[in-house]
């Protein structure tokens, strides 16, 4: 009677002790594909992308010249060729910065 109540006792030890275990190495089931997921590799990502962006390196280069009174782009042609940016894109951008100027034109007025 004693062996089968210490017998009865592990074994119940023993399930406890191994349930107990089984909680604390649950992993969290992974998001389904295809959907938004944050964290912070995709966020480093996401810096990388903006930070490498041609059109948006171009974009921050224009600058109001308040004494002139209009956009300018303060990069030359040839800076821009060694950072990368075709002088297509330069051209696009100064085209921006024209347009930008002809809005501001009618503003003012």
């Amino acid at each position: 009677m004693k062996t089968r109540t210490i017998i009865i006792s592990l074994t119940a030890l023993l399930c406890a002790v191994s349930c107990k275990e089984e909680t604390e190495l649950q992993v969290p089931n992974p998001p389904p594909p295809h959907t938004n997921v944050k964290s912070a590799e995709l966020d480093n990502e996401a810096v990388y992308r903006f930070q490498t962006d041609k059109d948006q390196m171009l974009n921050s280069m224009i600058r109001y010249d308040y004494t002139k009174k209009k956009y300018v782009l303060d990069i030359s042609e040839q800076d821009t060729r060694s950072i990368g940016i075709t002088t297509q894109m330069y051209k696009d951008a100064i085209k921006r910065v024209e347009e930008m100027n002809k809005v501001n034109i009618e503003r003012l007025q």
